[in-house]
């Protein structure tokens, strides 16, 4: 399949869905209030805000059956049911709730046209041994394994001669297809940044997509403790900083690199223990 073999209506699409303004945090919260007390007006205007938002999570289920315009399509309706139900008083942003809408909608809609791409069981062995050399590379390394010293690795101890493009795809899939109520997690090596980039979008999209989760990140970042906050932004690079290793942190700090390993651990903790009451109260409503 060519690159974005559907870009040309794609690119109609979104320069017609781009006229429509995004919502400031404030005004989110006063035309959600306005939609949950039955005006229709404020609902489109929640919905309208949001469609870019839809695109850029449709473009992760490309090459599994269902044509990108359709894809867009139940992601829309994932939304229209998301701002149906949501519900401003709760404090979350209302991009953090609609996402497992969006993401559910499209899912089924693959689920359903039952075209979904086997994978080879040489490839799944490739991609787990990728994975797990990323793993061993990260915590040994206390920094993200760059896709050279990746190949490397997999060269010299297993003979296995893959080229760095080819591991970056893997990756990628990989840290797409993370559990939605497990975003960020020790144990599955996934990085805020990793949330935060995507390398298949357009610098529209990009901005979009980086504008949300930023204001999400520091929702989140609210609720640990200043040590923890400042552990965690230089850890995974926030707010346009560099990643930094443990022992770097620790210097800074003035305490060891097992302190903030463990200041880590706590907040990562937290951070997970956030998202899965999050996820788990959107899914009873």
């Amino acid at each position: 399949m060519k690159k974005f073999q559907y870009e040309e209506g794609v690119s109609f699409y979104l320069n017609s869905i781009s006229k429509y303004p995004l919502l400031t945090p404030e005004e989110e919260r006063e035309v959600a209030k306005r939609a949950k007390e039955g005006e229709k007006e404020a609902l489109e205007k929640l919905i309208k805000a949001n469609l870019r938002f839809v695109v850029n999570v449709a473009k992760n289920y490309v090459g599994y059956g269902v044509p990108f315009q359709e894809l867009i399509s139940a992601g829309n309706i994932g939304l229209i049911e998301a701002a149906k139900r949501f519900d401003p008083e709760k404090g979350v942003r209302f991009i953090s709730y609609a996402i497992w809408w969006i993401k559910q909608s499209i899912l089924q809609t693959i689920q359903n046209q039952k075209e979904i791409i086997r994978i080879p069981q040489k490839t799944q062995n490739i991609s787990i041994k990728i994975d797990t050399i990323y793993l061993e590379l990260k915590e040994k390394l206390n920094r993200e394994p760059s896709y050279k010293e990746i190949k490397e690795y997999l060269k010299i101890n297993d003979d296995l001669d893959i080229d760095e493009e080819t591991i970056k795809n893997y990756l990628l899939i990989k840290r797409h297809s993370v559990s939605l109520d497990t975003p960020v997690d020790e144990e599955e090596g996934v990085s805020f940044i990793d949330l935060l980039s995507n390398q298949n979008t357009d610098d529209l999209e990009r901005d979009l997509i980086k504008e949300y989760l930023e204001r999400e990140i520091d929702h989140i970042l609210s609720f640990l403790s200043e040590r923890e906050k400042y552990v965690i932004i230089n850890r995974f690079g926030l707010h346009d900083t560099q990643p930094k290793t443990l022992k770097e942190i620790g210097k800074e700090l003035g305490i060891s690199r097992e302190r903030v390993r463990q200041i880590e651990t706590r907040a990562l903790k937290k951070i997970k223990a956030l998202a899965t009451r999050r996820h788990l109260r959107d899914l009873i409503q």
